[in-house]
């Protein structure tokens, strides 16, 4: 095994969205895309393996064990556009397969006859903000102008975008796939970044026009900023103790 998709159920979705976000800094392309299929109640009809991603197993509440995967899942809609989900608890731990397990989701896309990729991930900045932008990378200027009304950030410094979020947005530009990649800002510390899952999550639902009850995240997001205002306090009294320690040692010297 290489890569390997485990497919329950054909794909059938007309001209879908794809939407990738699989794990990665604060696991927001992973989390938000996980939350949309749970939320809109999107059915699962494959798993994509491979030998690629990092050799542990997950072990669940009832002690057994899962390998490392990415669920597929497709929503079909009455009076809007379908939607094909990918995400997962894994991505490639080398660069070759990093290329193989895209060339594999996009065999995915072509399959789907996907009418756009829309591909999540987070940016790390170092920053705690009150508010978490969203920043945005896009396969063509056509594609920039038709997002800019949905209040994605496309003025920004961010130069590259590692993992599957960017080869899938470049090798379906290649294709001419339309395609946006949405990066939710996060200080890049946290494990997982509720907050900025739930700026993304509020760009996607102006973008494909759904209803997103967040109750569910509401509460992570209190308990994720209440660990960052410990940890600016604590970054803080660390800054005054170097600054005092400084002080200390020019008064020596002098």
């Amino acid at each position: 095994m290489t890569v390997r998709l485990d497919m329950e159920k054909e794909l059938d979705t007309e001209n879908p969205v794809f939407i990738e976000g699989l794990a990665g800094i604060g696991h927001i392309g992973k989390t938000t895309v996980a939350y949309l299929a749970d939320h809109l109640e999107a059915d699962k009809v494959g798993e994509l393996y491979s030998h690629h991603f990092p050799p542990y197993t997950i072990v669940k509440d009832n002690k057994t064990v899962d390998l490392l995967k990415n669920n597929i899942y497709q929503l079909k809609r009455d009076d809007a556009r379908d939607l094909v989900l990918i995400e997962g608890n894994a991505q490639a731990s080398t660069p070759q397969g990093h290329y193989e397990v895209a060339a594999k989701i996009m065999e995915l896309v072509d399959e789907a006859k996907a009418s756009e990729i829309i591909t999540i991930g987070g940016y790390g900045t170092g920053d705690v903000v009150e508010e978490p932008d969203v920043f945005g990378a896009v396969t063509t200027e056509k594609v920039k102008d038709e997002y800019s009304e949905h209040g994605i950030n496309m003025d920004h410094d961010v130069g590259q975008i590692v993992g599957a979020s960017g080869l899938i947005l470049g090798i379906g530009h290649e294709r001419d796939y339309p395609g946006i990649c949405l990066l939710g800002e996060t200080p890049g510390f946290l494990l997982s970044d509720p907050k900025a899952t739930e700026a993304v999550l509020q760009s996607i639902e102006k973008i494909l026009d759904l209803d997103i009850d967040y109750s569910e995240l509401d509460e992570k997001v209190k308990e994720s900023q209440e660990v960052l205002k410990k940890l600016q306090n604590l970054k803080g009294k660390q800054g005054q103790d170097q600054e005092n320690q400084g002080q200390q040692d020019l008064g020596y010297i002098g």
